[in-house]
């Protein structure tokens, strides 16, 4: 039982690991795509700005739930 919870916090462990390199380097992305569209298309930044906010409210929300996880975790 002690091994299967420690793969199971290695596991979670990994997941919430990806996910926050995953959200930064969106960040980073969205970030440099909206200072291209800043100087290419000034009129079209909205469009950035709401993809990039989608994006990363998605990824906040896994990460958020992924926490919430390890906290009611059910024992078998």
């Amino acid at each position: 039982m002690l091994i299967t919870h420690i793969l199971i916090g290695i596991i979670f462990g990994y997941i919430i690991w990806k996910l926050l390199k995953v959200t930064f380097k969106s960040i980073i992305w969205i970030l440099l795509i909206g200072l291209i569209v800043a100087f290419i298309f000034p009129k079209a930044l909205f469009l950035v700005g709401g993809i990039g906010f989608l994006v990363l409210s998605t990824l906040g929300v896994l990460l958020i739930l992924s926490l919430l996880g390890f906290f009611f975790f059910e024992n078998d």
